[in-house]
């Protein structure tokens, strides 16, 4: 048998007080508040949300004004194709002993912020955009309805370190908080559950939502965002149970094999269509499909093949169905025009485009309510709105009334790779959440379809 002993010297006493992690913490803490109080005396940041897409507005709330704010102004637009602003976007000035040194302007949608360096005299001397440092997790969130959905994520889904001090002080603060819970009420009702709950008629007192979230923290400004739902239930308190669960396949129409992340029932079937109803949110039908239309330019008759839909200038277009832009450029009366290639035939086209997404091209390929553009009135146009157009084997047809076809199910060793994920998933899910899940009735097919209101 063989032994190993390892000897080492006793301790030593020592006779001196032991360490008190607590006092340093407070000589710390006394450090950090004196900086404050240096910093407030020599630094000062104004901040403006920018209201209806008005850049100027906001400038001049912040004290930019005269040949600062056309100097800031050019560089924001032409420097760095900040061209599009958007209500919740907002701007920050930073002053030192009264004087403008920075400007950063901080987009919605985009994770990072455009920030402009001055020199004594006001004049910008260097300009970039900054992105932030970033890190996922996943968050299992509850919420019980009150009135409305809104309400119900706005009070139960915020993340408690939303912002740096964990409150909602600031006008900024206040932005960000409006931002995430938009873009998660919009991933839940416009895209998720859209085919399965009408919003405006289904919901009621004590329905609950539940949720796995995809968020991402920021640790060099202390803040948290909204990415993505990677799960969701809808339990209706009259009975039923809606269900939306990932998975991750290569989609029909994609020629790099590049897997992408879809959404089903536990049956295996597709939660969506092939296509949205429309390609703008809460859009207005302004000239339905025609064979015959007074041009309200032109001043003649003509087809009009596809629908207007007005909204404000600025808002987001939508691509209603999954597939390749094919075209993205200025087309004559169209003004500025994406169309995309879809499966089985069809064809969409989007005119009058105030300006285009960025990160997308030609041949680039794009998802169900991926956003490609924003409203506008370019072209031949007598006001802000999107002409939305649909081919079938290149012959126009009338969307309102074209009869879209399903997106394909689950099947073959998908779906068995499908059925093997989901209980981990809702394992994992149970305990995030501290609870168990509800479960589909006994019977039910779940799909989704199967409660009772």
């Amino acid at each position: 048998m063989l032994l190993t002993a390892v000897f080492m010297k006793p301790p030593v006493r020592r006779a001196d007080p032991p360490w008190l992690l607590c006092e340093d913490m407070a000589l710390l803490r006394h450090f950090v508040d004196s900086l404050g109080e240096i910093l407030a005396d020599t630094l000062s940041v104004r901040s403006a949300v920018i209201g209806d897409g008005f850049l100027g507005g906001a400038m001049r709330e912040v004290g930019i004004t005269g040949d600062g704010y056309l100097a800031c102004c050019a560089v924001l637009q032409d420097s760095l194709a900040w061209r599009v602003q958007h209500e919740g976007d907002t701007v920050e000035a930073v002053y030192c002993r009264g004087e403008l040194v920075e400007v950063r302007a901080m987009p919605r949608g985009r994770r990072g912020f455009y920030r402009i360096c001055l020199d004594p005299g006001g004049g910008p001397v260097s300009w970039c955009f900054v992105r932030q440092q970033e890190w996922l997790r996943m968050r299992a969130v509850t919420c019980e309805v009150g009135s409305t959905v809104w309400e119900s994520l706005w009070s139960g889904a915020l993340p408690e370190d939303l912002t740096p001090s964990g409150t909602v002080a600031t006008a900024r603060d206040s932005s960000r908080a409006f931002a995430y819970v938009s873009e998660l009420q919009h991933e839940l009702t416009d895209r998720l559950f859209a085919y399965d709950i009408d919003f405006y008629q289904d919901v009621r007192t004590g329905d609950r939502v539940w949720l796995l979230l995809e968020e991402v923290r920021y640790p060099e400004s202390g803040e948290t965002g909204f990415r993505r739902i990677l799960a969701a239930k809808y339990e209706f308190a009259a009975g039923g149970l809606a269900e939306a669960f990932p998975f991750y396949h290569v989609p029909d129409g994609s020629t790099d094999g590049t897997e992408v992340l879809d959404f089903y029932h536990r049956d295996g079937a597709s939660l969506k269509t092939m296509f949205l109803r429309m390609p703008v949110p809460f859009g207005r039908i302004t000239s339905g499909f025609s064979s015959s239309r007074m041009h309200p330019v032109l001043g003649y008759s003509r087809a009009h093949n596809g629908i207007d839909y007005a909204a404000p200038a600025g808002t987001e277009i939508y691509a209603v169905g999954d597939g390749v832009i094919t075209l993205r450029q200025y087309q004559g009366g169209y003004g500025n025009m994406v169309r995309i290639r879809h499966a089985n035939g069809y064809e969409t086209g989007y005119g009058h485009m105030s300006s285009f997404a960025g990160g997308q091209s030609v041949g680039s390929y794009v998802r169900q309510g991926d956003i490609i553009g924003y409203v506008g009135s370019t072209g031949l146009s007598t006001g802000p709105h999107v002409h939305f157009e649909m081919k079938k084997f290149g012959s126009y047809v009338n969307p309102a009334t074209e009869i879209l076809p399903p997106v394909a199910s689950l099947d073959g060793a998908e779906l068995e790779a499908f059925q093997r994920f989901l209980p981990v998933l809702e394992e994992a899910w149970s305990r995030m959440a501290g609870r168990a899940l509800p479960a589909p009735e006994p019977g039910s097919q779940g799909t989704g379809r199967d409660r009772h209101v």
